[in-house]
């Protein structure tokens, strides 16, 4: 008599792991945060050299799935859409690569060149997210630290700026905040670039 529950139950298992086998894949989209820069490179480059730290990120927006900021104030985590690489790596990489086009400094270094540099450029991301509070008005949201250090010395803090953009979408949809976060650190990098380009740097 426990010979037939014991075969339904093999039966059973063996039809749900037949499912599991069928069942396709989660797929997880992957996104790049590397705006590009546009316009003419400087016409005469400063003589400093310029090094670049990595840029931290201040939870919880370091990871690397997409934040969206709820009308209950919830953040919601995207397990399927994300950045293809952590967010600080992202924006450290188009900073360097946005200020070498630039052509204002004679030289930009990235993270991980042991070559000393008189300046160094420090930064912390304190705000990375899609914010669908407003269904009708969604954007997406960057804040953005930076610092100008100069390296000999007392290192004397020569640019301290903190820099917000909000852009506003199309829609919600995760392409869509995906390409909003590149137009966000366009135009802090464009902003940082006219900062930089402000100042008297000494070789």
């Amino acid at each position: 008599m426990r010979t037939m529950p014991f075969l339904l139950a093999a039966v059973l298992a063996a039809g749900l792991a037949a499912c599991s086998w069928t069942r396709p894949p989660v797929e997880r989209v992957s996104f790049d945060l590397a705006p590009a820069r546009t316009g003419p490179a400087a016409g005469t480059p400063d003589a400093a050299v310029l090094k670049v730290r990595p840029f931290r990120v201040a939870a919880p927006y370091d990871n690397r799935e997409f934040l969206y900021r709820m009308a209950d104030g919830q953040l919601v985590a995207d397990f399927y859409h994300g950045f293809a690489a952590g967010p600080g790596e992202l924006v450290t990489a188009a900073t360097v690569n946005w200020l070498k086009a630039s052509g204002r400094f004679r030289s930009v270094l990235e993270p991980g060149i042991s070559a000393d540099a008189p300046y160094v450029l420090e930064g912390a991301v304190h705000a990375l997210y899609g914010d669908l509070r407003d269904a009708q008005r969604p954007a997406a949201v960057l804040e953005v630290q930076v610092y100008l250090v100069r390296a000999a010395g007392d290192r004397e803090v020569v640019l301290d700026r903190r820099y917000a953009e909000r852009i506003a979408l199309a829609d919600g949809a995760p392409a869509a905040i995906a390409q909003g976060y590149d137009q966000a650190l366009a135009a802090v990098l464009a902003r940082l670039e006219r900062d930089l380009g402000a100042l008297a740097l000494k070789p």
